[in-house]
């Protein structure tokens, strides 16, 4: 099992406190990010999601507990959260709002700026992040705002790769894209992870997304951890996961629709592939429970 990188221990926060409107977000949160893994973060609205992740790169300061990269509190010293913020990236839902540079190139190349690197540094950075995301070399001297909602999407997790973070945090990265659009920006993803071994956490309402692409899995109830598991453990648990407000993944509900009508489909089915193994399996006798 690796190390872990990055984690919380007994984080609390609350919002507006000792007013009317307090609000307690999360409610000592335990969780371990480990080197080099994939880890999907799912949850009902208002589960705690969003700030979970602010917490990770110091953007939200804990009303209690800490949150440790490589063993240190990242919020010990104002010095080091420069630091922290180029080994953490985070990106935020619709991450192409916040383009505002002239070109593409300068819009990429502000997070290494920003580093104090040189300007060689810089460039390859730019061209790695972007060759990372599939941004056409073509388009780093365009406007960012004379591009296509996708190709800003891919310039604004770009920006953010550039800085070349340890641990890559992402807060629903294909939401409001067509169904191509949502692959290509996964696989941007994942050729990052592949190529760097960098950590990667996404939060996503997509259970097919997360069963299909995370090594492991958080489930956040009411800013608690409610489970924690591979995608095949948490996915045996899905009238529970139905009761928290989530759905679950399609070939999951019908695996368990078959198994109420008496079909002895065995195992944790999530995915299509899954299924017709599944399937394959009752092959020549055992169809009946």
């Amino acid at each position: 099992m690796n190390e872990p990188i990055l984690k919380t221990e007994n984080l609390t926060h609350v919002y507006s406190p000792g007013t009317p409107f307090e609000l307690t977000a999360l409610r000592n949160v335990n969780l371990e990010i480990r080197k080099g893994e994939i880890l999907g973060i799912i949850g009902h609205t208002g589960s705690g999601k969003s700030t979970l992740i602010q917490h990770l790169n110091a953007l939200i300061k804990p009303t209690s507990g800490r949150v440790l990269l490589d063993g240190q509190d990242i919020n010990a010293s104002k010095s080091s959260i420069r630091l922290v913020r180029s080994r953490v990236g985070l990106v935020f839902q619709y991450p192409e709002y916040q383009l505002f540079e002239e070109t593409v190139y300068k819009d990429i190349a502000f997070g290494p700026k920003n580093m104090k690197l040189d300007a060689a540094e810089i460039d390859r950075r730019v061209r790695d992040a972007a060759r990372f995301t599939g941004v056409e070399e073509e388009l780093l001297d365009r406007a960012p705002f004379d591009l296509s909602g996708g190709q800003k999407r891919r310039v604004a997790i770009a920006g953010v790769i550039a800085m070349m973070p340890e641990v890559l945090v992402l807060d629903e990265p294909m939401a409001g894209l067509d169904p191509s659009g949502r692959t290509e920006i996964m696989e941007n993803i994942l050729t990052y992870h592949r190529e760097t071994g960098a950590a990667i956490v996404i939060v996503t309402h997509s259970m097919e997304e997360a069963a299909r692409h995370a090594d492991r899995m958080v489930v956040l109830n009411h800013g608690e951890i409610a489970m924690e598991g591979a995608p095949a453990e948490i996915f045996t648990h899905g009238d529970e996961l139905r009761r928290m407000g989530l759905d679950t993944p399609v070939m999951t509900d019908v695996a368990d629709r078959l198994r109420a009508l008496g079909v002895n489909i065995q195992g944790s089915v999530y995915t299509v592939e899954q299924m017709v193994s599944a399937l394959m399996e009752l092959e020549g006798g055992g169809r009946r429970a």
